[in-house]
């Protein structure tokens, strides 16, 4: 599912550059690479994405990183709903845990560690290439 709903958002005109034909097997093969982190493409993404894309392939990059059990458990406590018993038991076996207790409280570690490592290192890339951009927005 997650692959492909990342091969159709990274397949929309709005994702490319004005001009660029990007085929379907390409956007599969990227998707694939992003979902699973490993991060190849057969393109060059400068030459094919614009900022919309490069968005779509940061999120994808992310959403595969952290884990889709995660991020599902983490979009469903936002919302509000229970986590039951079934739900426990898929998150068990994602996280390679043993027993079923305290298995929310891990994932909401994982998001809290997860943020503020990205946090960190955006702060520490943006200081860097203030450097090199004329600009702190172009830098961040």
């Amino acid at each position: 599912m997650a692959v492909s709903i990342s091969t159709i958002l990274l397949s929309l005109p709005v994702a490319l550059k004005p001009g660029v034909e990007f085929g379907f097997m390409d956007a599969l093969f990227t998707a694939v690479s992003a979902v699973s982190v490993t991060g190849l493409t057969v393109v060059s993404l400068p030459e094919v994405y614009n900022e919309v894309g490069y968005f779509i392939l940061m999120f994808v990059l992310q959403f595969g990183g952290i884990g889709i059990m995660t991020l599902g458990t983490f979009f469903w406590l936002i919302v509000g709903k229970k986590i039951g018993l079934k739900e426990r038991q898929l998150i068990m076996t994602d996280q390679n845990q043993s027993n079923l207790s305290g298995l929310v409280k891990l994932l909401i570690q994982i998001i809290q560690i997860f943020v503020v490592i990205e946090m960190i290192g955006a702060l520490v890339l943006g200081i860097y290439f203030l450097n090199y951009f004329p600009n702190g927005k172009e830098a961040f």
